[in-house]
């Protein structure tokens, strides 16, 4: 048994552009000034990872990618390379295993140490005839390839292979063959009992643990927002993980949204956690680490941050000073009160965020981190707006005055609180696709029981149907 992290880190997994080269490597010193130790790469659009694996890199990557190595040793993180060739390749071919064995080679030429061997997002069966006369099962396939990189690589070089069930709790005959017939010096990945999964408990990662009879290395997908999460921002605190995972984990890596520094606030948050489990506080780190990314402008970066921590770690969180603001206010309209007093805090709130476009554009230091967050400074400050506009017509059906200026009121604020366009998501989504497959079997591939399909999160929404409702009640005459 032990509590230590050995992998502690990042793999740039996700759909998407993948990170320029400038942003690799400032994420390669970050990582190692958070105390982490790994950067794998692994894009999944990056055609030569996957679709066209069979290609070498050209001359310009590779020495792009010895400057990324080179800046790891100096920042004490380990950069690996991976590669997924499972669309295509054919286990028993020759010319394949070759090409294979080539392609990592010649990163271990550029000082790489660290391989992902990802057979993952892949049928879960042999899909050419002469594979299926060759090996009796998928997982046979995947441990005799996986055998031959860990050979032809050496024992300075770890291999981790990311399985094709590589997400779930109950075992499968695929992951009991590669249990029983893996060598135990490879790594295997897992991804919690789902795709983003919201936590992972301790009970989940032995049972798993149990079945691959290894500890597992995690590819946490957090905070990544490809595919259908796209129009997300998830800038919320690393939490849900239990602090004894050490027991059953080697280690994990995070897979970053395509964001690279809008990442780095979670990021930080989850290199803490590996540091220190046990005494990990997620909100305190949370604070802090807003402080230091929104350098030059820490107060406006934090409340621009509020408005983004939603998802699958955080589904409930869309700002909390705001939330409990508008349950104040909605308790007190529905009791009869006079609900007054309450609209000068909650407006003085709301002015805050209205102006954390400005603020930032002002005086953000990091100019890229304030390009990657641009898109969504439109939607926060719109939906920012449609909640001062709530708020201004519950002042003025509070107001008591004559009812013909409520009326007029509420034909404004009709126009001020028109939806914005839904490109991007700002204090929550209004409809929202998280992938939490339960299973990846192509014959019971399906969602699980954490949220998938959210509909109805906005809080700006909230805001305005609140005052729909006040003025539904006050101004519908008998």
């Amino acid at each position: 048994m032990t509590d230590t992290f050995s992998h502690r880190g990042v793999i740039e997994g996700f759909y998407g552009t993948p990170f320029a080269h400038e942003d690799r490597l400032w994420l390669v010193e970050q990582l190692g000034a958070w105390g982490m130790n790994r950067y794998v790469y692994a894009p999944k659009d990056d055609p030569l990872h996957r679709s066209r694996w069979r290609e070498p890199y050209p001359e310009e990557f590779s020495t792009r990618f010895a400057e990324l190595v080179a800046c790891g040793e100096r920042a004490g993180v380990q950069v690996g390379f991976a590669i997924s060739p499972g669309l295509s390749i054919r286990y028993g071919s020759r010319g394949d295993r070759t090409a294979l064995v080539a392609k990592l080679r010649a990163f271990g030429a550029l000082g790489v140490r660290f391989f992902g061997l990802c057979l993952d997002d892949v049928s879960s069966a042999l899909a050419h005839a002469e594979d299926r006369a060759a090996f009796p099962s998928l997982a046979a396939a995947h441990v005799a390839l996986a055998h031959e990189l860990r050979a032809a690589l050496g024992d300075g070089a770890t291999l981790w292979l990311v399985p094709t069930d590589y997400l779930g709790v109950a075992a499968t005959d695929y992951l009991e063959e590669l249990g029983a017939s893996l060598d135990p010096r490879i790594e295997v990945g897992w991804t919690g009992r789902t795709t983003c999964s919201p936590t992972i408990e301790l009970a989940e990662a032995r049972a798993r643990a149990a079945t691959l009879r290894r500890r597992l290395l995690v590819w946490d997908n957090v905070p990544v927002s490809d595919g259908p999460m796209r129009p997300m921002l998830h800038m919320g605190p690393y939490a849900g993980r239990a602090p004894q995972l050490a027991e059953c984990l080697s280690g994990v890596l995070l897979n970053p949204m395509q964001h690279a520094r809008a990442s780095a606030l979670t990021l930080r948050c989850a290199a803490r956690y590996l540091a220190d489990p046990v005494g990990y506080d997620p909100e305190r780190t949370w604070a802090s680490s807003a402080a230091e990314l929104g350098a030059g402008a820490p107060e406006a970066f934090a409340l621009f941050a509020r408005a983004h921590r939603f998802s699958p770690l955080t589904p409930d969180d869309r700002d909390a000073e705001l939330e409990q603001g508008l349950a104040r206010l909605r308790h007190a309209l529905a009791s009869g009160a006079d609900a007054r007093a309450l609209h000068p805090p909650l407006r003085a709130a709301l002015a805050a965020r209205e102006a954390v476009g400005e603020a930032l554009r002002a005086g953000l230091r990091d100019h890229r981190l304030l390009a990657e967050i641009a898109p969504w400074l439109e939607s926060h400050a719109a939906e920012t707006r449609r909640m001062l506009a709530a708020l201004d017509l519950l002042a003025a059906l509070a107001a008591g005055g004559p009812r013909k200026d409520a009326v007029f009121a509420f034909f404004r604020f009709a126009v001020r609180s028109a939806e914005p366009p839904p490109a991007k998501v700002s204090y929550g989504p209004r409809r929202l696709l998280y992938p939490q497959l339960a299973s990846m079997r192509d014959e019971t591939m399906g969602f699980g029981a954490d949220p998938w399909l959210l509909r109805g999160r906005n809080l700006a929404d909230d805001f305005v149907a609140l005052a729909d409702a006040q003025a539904e009640k006050q101004l519908t005459l008998a």
